[in-house]
């Protein structure tokens, strides 16, 4: 089993999945973040589509990389309460 299903299953989620377990997408409050388990080595790359998200992020546990996403998705914009 893919390490990001097997992460998303630990963790009570859903999620779209693609490329048989390789890439998801997380939809969260404020926009959707994408976790991508790399084709090399042990890393899990997250990004957003909200703008001042969009910077890369490595992690090397597919559960940090969905949680980290998920912050991503659902802080409040800077200067926001």
């Amino acid at each position: 089993m893919a390490a990001l299903i097997a992460a998303l299953q630990l963790l009570g989620m859903t999620a779209d999945v693609e490329l048989g377990g390789r890439w998801i997408a997380i939809r969260g409050e404020r926009g959707t973040a994408y976790v991508i388990e790399a084709g090399w080595g042990e890393s899990f790359y997250v990004w957003c589509d909200i703008p001042e998200e969009r910077a890369v992020e490595r992690h090397r546990d597919p559960i940090e990389a969905i949680q980290a996403g998920l912050r991503r998705t659902s802080k409040s914009p800077a200067g926001s309460p």
